[in-house]
């Protein structure tokens, strides 16, 4: 016989707590004539097994019914169902938080964040110390702020000897040239890379072009083709991010963005760059768009992973129109701009397929090349010339 405080030692319960259970009904002690209550072995032995129970995850209601009844096989479905749940997400949490403490990638983590919350994703990775800059490329190149130097360095290595960071052709960039309503004496290009698009429109214009990108090597092999060509009065070239991009007191004649606008978010460079246009300005600015509304499930999920914000074509001329924007034209850039692109990639990084195999760049870089392949007439990139209004405001329509 065991009086409370002794089988609750025996069982490593508290005293409260067998008299909790007693309460439920799950123990019956026998009160003597002295008022102390005693318990059996058959009591001990019912709370050990009412203690392995409970280690499945039951209540103390359903443990109750267990102890008194026939297994209930349809509760014990449902309390499964709701610890497989719990299970789930509790791996979720505790992957994040090793994660965030660097010992995991954090790829889907960024991925889904800027997905769902683009600005305050990049704020915040302002605040954990990152530029603008650096924050903009964890964004939508690296995904993982752990790893995001090493991944850096090893993506340029890849892009250090490519002419072409986007796909496009010197055909493209002229095609839209002519659709300007005028001859622009200033333009802002935005992402030039190593400046095929800035060569061409030196030469198809004779506007001065301040041309900017996040990256100094891209910058340094444009100055080269800048001093080649004898054009250093007339282009600028400037190491900056978008967050930082310059405001003239008339508004620039053109912003020239092929392959960038995507870094922000088609809808909010519309935004954003509305004010940085004079009156009558025009924005042109190149897209990944789909050419299907029914893609095969592996190229969906994708791109859905790589650039969630790609959309058709009636979609972002939807887009344009409701910010204020007329539309003055928009073609399909086709193969030949995937092709001067995703060619001279896979040569590249075929070449440097033993350096960098095994590591993220390679399998991400890869994983693209394969979906280019797979893509052709789903896939492909949009050239939008678009203008801002002669009587606009100083603020686009939409909020």
């Amino acid at each position: 016989m065991y009086q409370i405080s002794e089988l609750a030692e025996s069982v490593g319960l508290s005293r409260a707590t067998l008299l909790y259970y007693e309460k439920l009904g799950l123990l019956q002690g026998k009160r003597q004539a002295n008022g102390y209550r005693v318990y059996t072995d058959a009591d001990r032995q019912r709370l050990r097994l009412l203690q392995q129970l409970q280690a499945g995850g039951l209540s103390l209601k359903e443990c109750r019914a267990c102890l008194d009844g026939k297994l209930d096989r349809g509760m014990l479905g449902r309390r499964l169902a709701t610890l497989e749940r719990e299970i789930t997400d509790k791996t979720r949490s505790r992957d994040l938080l090793a994660a965030l403490l660097g010992r995991a990638s954090l790829k889907e983590w960024h991925a889904e964040v800027e997905r769902v919350a683009p600005d305050m994703h990049r704020a915040w990775l302002i605040k954990q110390g990152f530029s603008s800059k650096e924050a903009a490329r964890i964004a939508w190149l690296s995904k993982d702020m752990n790893s995001h130097d090493d991944y850096m360095a090893s993506f340029m290595r890849v892009f250090a000897g490519l002419d072409r960071w986007g796909p496009g052709t010197a055909e493209a960039t002229m095609r839209a040239r002519a659709m300007l309503p005028f001859s622009p004496g200033a333009i802002l290009e935005i992402g030039c890379g190593p400046g095929m698009a800035t060569m061409t429109l030196a030469g198809a214009t004779a506007a001065r072009i301040l041309a900017i990108d996040t990256d100094e090597g891209a910058l340094a092999r444009l100055r080269e083709r800048v001093a080649a060509h004898a054009l250093g009065d007339r282009i600028d070239l400037r190491t900056m991010d978008m967050a930082q991009l310059p405001v003239t007191e008339r508004g620039w004649d053109v912003i020239w963005a092929e392959g960038s606008a995507y870094i922000l978010g088609v809808e909010r460079a519309l935004r954003d760059w509305w004010r940085l246009l004079r009156p009558g300005g025009v924005l042109v600015f190149s897209d990944m768009v789909w050419r299907t509304q029914t893609p095969a499930e592996d190229l969906r999920a994708f791109w859905a992973a790589e650039y969630p914000g790609m959309t058709r074509v009636p979609v972002r001329l939807d887009q344009v129109n409701r910010t204020g924007y007329r539309v003055l034209g928009h073609f399909d850039m086709g193969r030949e701009a995937m092709d001067a692109y995703y060619r001279p990639l896979e040569a590249r990084l075929a070449a440097l397929a033993v350096d960098l195999a095994n590591s993220r760049v390679h399998g991400d870089l890869r994983a693209e090349l394969d979906a280019y392949h797979a893509c052709d007439s789903l896939v492909s990139c949009e050239m939008f010339v678009v203008q801002k209004p002669r009587d606009a405001g100083p603020t686009p329509l939409t909020d």
